[in-house]
């Protein structure tokens, strides 16, 4: 059960020259056409036209237009890096510049540094198909976090064009084909709802080719519109912009399971796109079960760091806060490390992590006492927390230590008492065959 329809670009509806043809079936799917007959002048213009199918899970449109005459000449983007893409010991990353062409023509690349040509550290690659009968090459050249700071101007000559990018110019890029805007809305994360008390509603738009003309709202379930902030957009890998759209609601609203909608429009978007957004209930929820350990004797032994671990398990969902103190006082985030949430089975009806404390081992002889803190959504007051150091750390040592030689006092006491009864049984057995 599908149904077509056509448009023009006023968006006005066609119903003239329109054929349906009926749905066949292979392998288990229905493969359905409509074809849109125009006259010759109409069908030669530049204007699009729309084609929208309309079906139970989900409505697609389609934009058809005449693509005129094949023009080979190439479409340069440069694309430069973001201060997350440096890494190794160099810090170096790449500036990349894609050429696009409709045929499968060789074009030579060269790199400018400040205008000075650059052979070394220089990669190209392509012509190659898109996959949508085009042709891309694509050119990178090697650059250090100092030369990009500094404001080195990198260009990108394809034969008789030119693209330059600097850490002061940012250029504008060709939308790759094969993607699509694409709108998510995203949960309010455990940490922020129980830090600032208030759930942070975010809808993401992504593949963006610009932010000019976006706009995007957050309105209850009752059409009464939140306020909204569009924050700054942030470059993609591939080119293309991503923007956040966010609202704030009470904690106790997005808790009682209300419903919320993202509604998005943009001059690249036929249609504005709405995505909603609820709080789920799972009837497997619970509470994590928390385990703090203090460092291993070996390490403490080499009298360098020593790493207290907090282990949390047993919890659903798994969005969880954790966090360290130190005699009380929170710890910087850079002295620990906690590991995203495993499932402990599948399907996934718990988690758990682990969070490793760096602690010197001066600190740790010194008895400061470090405190493991765990937020989570089924815990009494949403916080739980559990504590060690080195005093406690022997004294349980101590204690295990004791109840052992304990275990291994009654085991032998045990074995004793046995054997008396089997000798006790053994000499009664022997005297009253005596007796007989």
């Amino acid at each position: 059960e599908l149904a077509f329809s056509w448009t023009n670009y006023a968006n006005e509806s066609v119903s003239s020259g329109i054929s349906v043809f009926p749905a066949v079936l292979t392998g288990g799917l229905y493969t359905a056409a409509s074809q849109l007959t125009l006259p010759l002048p109409e069908g030669k213009g530049q204007q699009p036209f729309y084609c929208r199918a309309r079906h139970s899970e989900g409505d697609r449109y389609l934009e058809v237009v005449n693509p005129g005459p094949v023009d080979a000449t190439p479409a340069v983007s440069i694309h430069p890096p973001s201060r997350e893409d440096f890494e190794g010991p160099y810090r170096n990353s790449t500036v990349l510049c894609r050429v696009a062409s409709p045929r499968k023509l060789p074009f030579a690349v060269q790199w400018l540094k400040n205008g000075a040509p650059q052979d070394t550290d220089v990669a190209t690659e392509g012509p190659v198909s898109d996959g949508r009968g085009g042709y891309v090459t694509n050119s990178g050249i090697s650059v250090s976090q100092s030369d990009w700071d500094a404001g080195t101007v990198y260009t990108c000559k394809v034969d008789a064009e030119l693209r330059n990018t600097s850490k002061a110019l940012e250029c504008g890029f060709e939308r790759p084909l094969e993607t699509e805007i694409v709108v998510r809305a995203v949960a309010p994360a455990f940490a922020d709802i129980f830090i600032d008390k208030v759930a942070k509603l975010t809808c993401r738009v992504t593949n963006l080719p610009s932010a000019e003309g976006l706009t995007i709202t957050w309105r209850k379930e009752t059409g009464q519109e939140l306020e909204t902030k569009t924050l700054p957009r942030v470059l993609q890998p591939n080119g293309l912009y991503s923007v956040d759209g966010v609202a704030s609601v009470c904690a106790d609203e997005w808790d009682k399971g209300e419903l919320y909608t993202c509604r998005v429009t943009h001059p690249d978007l036929l249609f504005p796109v709405e995505e909603k957004l609820q709080k789920k209930t799972d009837s497997s929820a619970k509470a994590p079960s928390i385990y703090v350990f203090s460092p291993p004797t070996e390490q403490l032994s080499m009298h360098e760091m020593a790493t207290v671990t907090c282990l949390v398990k047993g919890f659903n969902p798994p969005d969880l806060l954790v966090r360290w103190l130190r005699n009380g006082e929170p710890v910087a985030a850079g002295d620990y490390v906690t590991l995203p949430p495993v499932a402990e089975g599948q399907p996934p009806r718990s988690y758990f992590t682990y969070s490793a404390l760096s602690v010197s081992g001066e600190d740790w002889g010194a008895g400061n006492v470090y405190t493991c803190l765990v937020g989570h959504e089924k815990l009494p007051l949403q916080v739980a927390q559990k504590s060690v150091d080195k005093s406690s750390a022997y004294l349980d040592g101590f204690l295990e230590a004791e109840e052992e030689d304990l275990n291994n006092l009654w085991t032998t006491a045990s074995t004793f008492i046995v054997l008396f009864i089997l000798s006790l049984f053994y000499s009664a057995t022997v005297t009253l065959i005596k007796v007989k």
